[in-house]
């Protein structure tokens, strides 16, 4: 089950959705809303329930949530070595649009984009 959760008091813009199963939350997704485009600022899945789907589900939700209120686009950082997190992104349309050197300190960064209007 997702669940949306009220971040706004921490963030004007951000949002949170909760991935729970037995009211046990296995993930989440932060993203901040700005007028008319999401920037995904983190997504994180349990390490023992990886790989069974719940990050797909997830961005599966927020994509939605971005066709349902007309959002321009969505937008998100990702490290060069995270091929799972790039190939999750790749699967819902994201195109890489350029490399942000030395993002995470140690390591570059991918900026990509996913088009929704």
């Amino acid at each position: 089950m997702i669940n949306e959760v009220d971040t706004i008091s921490v963030n004007p813009f951000g949002r949170r959705i909760e991935y729970t199963e037995n009211n046990q939350s296995l993930g989440y997704l932060e993203y901040s809303l700005i007028y008319d485009r999401i920037e995904i600022d983190n997504i994180l899945v349990n390490e023992d329930v990886r790989h069974q789907g719940i990050g797909t589900k997830l961005m599966a939700y927020l994509v939605n949530e971005a066709i349902n209120l007309r959002v321009i686009n969505i937008t998100l950082e990702v490290r060069v070595s995270n091929y799972h997190a790039i190939n999750l992104y790749k699967k819902f349309g994201f195109r890489e649009v350029a490399i942000r050197k030395y993002y995470y300190g140690d390591e570059d960064g991918i900026l990509m984009e996913k088009q929704v209007m």
